[in-house]
């Protein structure tokens, strides 16, 4: 099966600049993603961010890229499943919505929110992020594949009501989940959800444990859209001409972003059982937050390089079980963002998704005619 790679934005904009040009630049981004050859295109939902992450608002940008794409499947990375931010019936709405305006390319990941930043600014309780996103993928499910559904949980009561209107794609497009736990990936499994699987910089064992966990435990929902497990992974990505060039640009932005991460979830882990395994790996935290060495090549979270580098160390996600590949491709200018696009969509894609249509070194190919025709002269 071949590989299917995402760009996967949080609309980073760097000091000094515009919020709302940043907001055109990844439109620009998102269409010039679809041309290049990328299969997805994954907005995070972020609220109140502090810096430059402004991503607020991705379900209206999904609706702009369905009247500005024709390909490219939209996705959010993900939606978040607090009553309180996203009550579940409107995620649905919204989604069946651009489901239809896209003609059927619409997903929808959920997540459970994981910073305290946005929990507490719409007054949410951590403590029941974890049930609230459980129980409204299964409302979103009821709402989306029966004509009438009602539902009775803890959280969500609704009486007999249709969902007005319902997504193209039937039995309704496909869903899953953003998981960092193996409770999260087992979880999934059971359900028959896709999963965006990620062990906060833990590195390859630990992957390897949650995509096992993962595959185990997958049942197929019979009323569902999959018919097998869906497992991506989300990579970090810094791509320039020469090795050197991705370094220079990009392991500063890269470790950046660890070091948010160190600070934000052990303070996360401190406050709610359901996020106290994010305080379990603090040292691979703080190791990817000071140590570049590790973060490239041991906390099996980014891909550094050329784009034969690149191509190289994906070799090892895909070898873990990543079916799909989102890039997160942010931290840097615009122009450099449609850079990292061009490399990937001509010589990334192509090369795991078309390989003989991919231009070979010609001693290569001339080494392969001239064993060919000793083989046949033997015969």
């Amino acid at each position: 099966m071949a590989v299917k790679f995402g760009f996967w934005s949080e609309q980073e904009t760097l000091v000094g600049q515009s919020y709302s040009r940043r907001l055109h630049e990844l439109v620009e981004e998102a269409v010039f993603a679809e041309k290049m050859g990328f299969d997805i295109v994954s907005l995070s939902e972020q609220h109140v961010a502090l810096g430059g992450i402004s991503s607020s608002a991705p379900e209206v940008v999904y609706g702009y890229l369905a009247a500005v794409t024709s390909r490219i499947r939209l996705r959010p990375a993900v939606s978040l499943m607090p009553k309180k931010i996203n009550h579940a019936l409107r995620t649905a709405e919204r989604a069946a919505v651009t489901d239809i305006l896209s003609n059927g390319r619409m997903e929808l990941y959920c997540g459970r929110a994981n910073t305290t930043i946005a929990m507490r600014a719409f007054n949410v309780e951590p403590a029941e992020t974890l049930e609230q996103m459980e129980e409204g993928i299964a409302l979103i499910r009821e709402a989306f594949s029966k004509d009438i559904f009602t539902f009775e949980g803890k959280h969500y009561q609704v009486p007999p009501r249709m969902l007005v209107p319902k997504p193209v794609q039937k039995p309704y497009p496909l869903m899953g989940i953003a998981a960092t736990s193996e409770r999260s990936h087992v979880w999934a499994a059971r359900q028959g959800l896709a999963v965006l699987s990620h062990t906060l910089y833990q590195g390859w064992d630990a992957q390897a444990k949650m995509v096992e966990a993962y595959r185990s435990n997958w049942q197929r929902d019979p009323n569902g859209p999959l018919d097998r497990p869906r497992l991506g992974m989300p990579v970090f990505l810094g791509i320039a001409e020469t090795d050197q060039a991705a370094k220079d640009l990009y392991a500063e932005p890269l470790m950046q972003y660890a070091r948010i991460s160190t600070d934000a979830y052990p303070r996360l882990a401190k406050i709610a059982d359901d996020y106290a395994y994010m305080g379990e790996g603090l040292e691979a935290l703080q190791r990817a937050a000071t140590d570049w060495d590790y973060l490239l090549n041991d906390s099996a979270s980014l891909v550094c390089g050329s784009p034969d580098t690149v191509i190289r160390q994906l070799e090892r996600f895909i070898e873990t079980g990543a079916e799909e590949i989102l890039f997160h491709i942010d931290s840097v200018s615009h122009a450099e963002i449609m850079k990292a696009i061009e490399l990937v969509g001509r010589y990334v894609i192509p090369h795991f998704n078309d390989r003989n249509n991919v231009v070979r070194p010609t001693d290569e190919i001339l080494d392969r005619i001239r064993r060919m025709r000793t083989v046949n002269a033997s015969a």
